[in-house]
């Protein structure tokens, strides 16, 4: 969870090592709400609408006035409101017309709404991030796997082959090709440590383990859930992108009422009492005396047209922008479920069909090789095919799970409300 000081929110807790060296998919996205640096700036946007909200909501203050006439060099004596002074005390209000107090509070939340519907579709935007980073660093940790297990293989190739050459038993260029073989894995191996130590940086960064990124290992084994497109009749308009947008509409329709309503005058009402006092010094006093006022604008050099064409072309920008928000996640959907059909169908085909035919390949190769039968070229070239085939079954498992889990979080993001 998050740490709080002072209501500032501090670096989030660090994980447990049990969960570090066995990441599960579900721990990870859970830290997304609290340690994702954009899930927590929306969480942050949201607390600022809630308190436009409160604002919006406050009606105009009195105003008090306080003034002093008719002074003079001999005030007389006595307490301050018998001095021979005008005392003057006046509150002034304004009174607002057309329905702008309601109007100005609907404006705001439905701004705060489309705040959290934003919030919302950026906590659902970490967890793809989440998931596509943890499904990076498991394959990239398995490709590395994969090509230790290689270079291991050639360079006991190697090694055997070594000691048969010299005991005369076979020609020293087949030990040389192994070797050369387990350099290019060597090489290839380098650059897969590499890529396991970005896409850790990156995962670290997105669930706030910064300081134990060398222990964060990813579960090999997840099970893609069961998924069906059934559920996606009414994914568009129930994303949380497409429902802050149409929220926003709504914002705009109220704030183009709320600009028309200034054209309904506003009043303000005053009241003030003078107190002259009567004094030795002062015989023209008045005493006391209670004025109101009633004031309101004159539309001499405008009628808020301004204000009002700002407010409808706000409006159509908001309604354009919903189109283009619309657009936008019917083509990411669209995508999503070519990718999860299709990675579906890679996976199969590599696993079922490709890996097996490249193991029965190589295991026959090995066979020939040590019966006499081939050459020290076929072995490696069976064993560049195997270990291809290897790392395309990597590939595909990854690519297969991180699209289903991506179709997952989206469907579980369209529990969100489309209306308030």
């Amino acid at each position: 969870m998050m740490l709080l000081h002072g209501g500032v929110a501090l670096a989030c807790a660090p994980l447990p090592q049990a969960d570090l060296v066995a990441l599960r998919l579900d721990t990870a996205l859970a830290r997304v709400a609290d340690c994702h640096p954009d899930v927590r700036t929306a969480n942050a946007s949201v607390a600022a609408a809630t308190a436009d909200v409160r604002t919006a909501a406050q009606r105009p203050n009195p105003q008090l006035t306080l003034g002093a006439g008719n002074l003079s060099h001999d005030l007389g004596s006595g307490s301050l409101w018998n001095k021979t002074f005008d005392h003057q005390v006046r509150v002034d209000q304004l009174l607002e017309r057309g329905d702008k107090p309601a109007l100005r509070q609907a404006v705001a939340q439905w701004q705060q709404r489309a705040t959290r519907a934003d919030a919302a579709d950026a906590l659902r935007q970490a967890k793809l991030a989440v998931a596509g980073a943890y499904f990076d660093l498991a394959a990239a940790l398995s490709r590395r796997r994969e090509l230790a297990a290689a270079v291991a293989l050639n360079e006991e190739s190697q090694r055997a082959l070594e000691r048969r050459a010299q005991a005369g038993d076979a020609a020293p260029l087949d030990a040389t090709r192994f070797g050369l073989d387990a350099t290019r894995g060597q090489a290839d191996l380098s650059q897969a440590a590499a890529d396991v130590r970005t896409m850790r940086v990156q995962l670290a960064r997105l669930i706030g383990v910064d300081d134990q990124i060398d222990a964060l290992t990813p579960l090999p084994d997840y099970t893609a859930p069961t998924l069906s497109l059934d559920d996606l009749a009414d994914a568009i308009e129930r994303r949380p992108d497409v429902v802050a947008a149409r929220l926003r509409v709504s914002a705009a329709d109220q704030a183009l009422a709320l600009a028309s309503a200034q054209r309904t005058r506003d009043i303000g009402m005053g009241v003030g009492l003078s107190h002259y006092p009567v004094s030795p010094t002062n015989m023209s006093g008045t005493g006391n005396t209670v004025s109101l006022s009633v004031s309101m604008p004159l539309f001499v050099q405008h009628a808020y047209e301004g204000e009002i064409a700002r407010a409808q072309a706000d409006l159509g920008t908001a309604q354009e922008q919903l189109r283009r928000v619309r657009t936008a996640a019917q083509a990411e959907l669209t995508r999503i479920r070519i990718d999860w059909q299709a990675a579906t169908a890679r996976y199969r085909l590599v696993n079922e069909q490709l890996v097996p035919s490249a193991e029965r390949i190589a295991a026959g190769a090995e066979l020939a090789y040590r019966r006499g039968a081939s050459g020290v070229l076929d072995v490696l070239d069976a064993r560049r095919s195997l270990r291809a085939a290897l790392l395309e079954r990597v590939t595909a498992q990854a690519d297969r799970d991180r699209s289903a889990a991506q179709l997952q979080l989206m469907l579980e993001s369209l529990e969100a409300p489309a209306t308030p």
